[in-house]
């Protein structure tokens, strides 16, 4: 069956709010209950046929179109279902989601799967400040799941983390892994200080680390050390399915360094650095 599709009239303008438009919530609607979905506008008060024209489809399986970087809580809260947005989106897209499957075909706003619980999340393009990190009012950040971004990452990624996967294709912005409490980390471009402030414990690899961090290490940190950990070639299996094709065939045969820190805090956290290979740098997605 073809999927529901919600195209955005080119009419509205504003801020859409979709807090509470969700695939589970939707699966025994009709299209008429659908197309009286209450939503807002600017904080005012709307309906899904007021600002999407709608076509009916598998109420599991969603289509998001149109000009979409105004529209706010995509997926938030899912439970199950799957969304294609194909557009930009705008704050809290995936955010407290415990379940299904969202894919964003552009960039993200600030906020995009914070806080989430369980389900994959891919953002094609660019994501905002606090991914992966705590919502407003929330004491700890992503707590399960897989986040993928194929672009860079603003600040404040992963901060307060407690469970879960993040990997990014591109550069990451200061702040990343702020207070880290568990889960994986995997950055594939260049990172800017700081890293994992106050970061108790949780994994932090840095695939294409810069040659300052390899010879000098991290603030916070203990000096780099080569090491052979029993864990990591189960962890490098799990990660090479999200990592750009060329980066992913070179990291098996990679060396590594570790530094243990925040020493601020506990000290288990680690930051695992591979080590530049002799052949030409991986081929990675150059997001624009």
């Amino acid at each position: 069956m073809n999927r529901l599709t919600l195209r955005l009239k080119s009419s509205v303008r504003g801020h859409v709010s979709l807090r509470g438009a969700v695939p589970d919530r939707w699966l025994e609607l009709t299209l008429a209950e659908i197309a009286a979905w209450p939503i807002e506008v600017d904080r005012r008060p709307a309906t899904i046929e007021q600002v999407f024209d709608v076509s009916d489809g598998s109420r599991s399986r969603w289509l998001l179109q149109g000009d979409l970087k105004q529209c706010e809580f995509v997926g938030a809260g899912m439970r199950s279902g799957d969304i294609v947005v194909e557009s930009s989106v705008g704050y809290y897209a995936a955010s407290f989601m415990r379940g299904g499957c969202v894919v964003v075909q552009g960039d993200a706003g600030a906020y995009a799967a914070s806080s989430l619980r369980a389900g994959k999340v891919t953002i094609e393009g660019n994501v905002g400040p606090y991914a992966a990190a705590a919502a407003p009012n929330q004491s700890r950040g992503m707590a399960g799941g897989e986040l993928i971004i194929q672009g860079n990452a603003d600040q404040w990624l992963a901060s307060r983390m407690r469970r879960g996967l993040v990997v990014v294709h591109g550069d990451v912005a200061s702040g990343c892994a702020t207070r880290m409490i568990a889960g994986t980390l995997a950055i594939c471009g260049r990172v800017a200080m700081p890293i994992g402030c106050g970061m108790a414990r949780g994994t932090l690899l840095l695939l294409e680390p810069q040659e300052s961090y390899l010879n000098e290490g991290l603030l916070g940190f203990t000096p780099p050390s080569l090491c052979q950990l029993s864990f990591l070639p189960l962890l490098l299996q799990q990660l090479t399915p999200y990592l750009p094709a060329g980066l992913a065939n070179e990291i098996r045969d990679s060396r590594w360094r570790r530094c243990l820190g925040d020493r601020a805090e506990l000290g288990l956290g680690e930051v695992l650095l591979r080590q530049a290979t002799e052949h030409p740098p991986s081929a990675r997605l150059n997001p624009s």
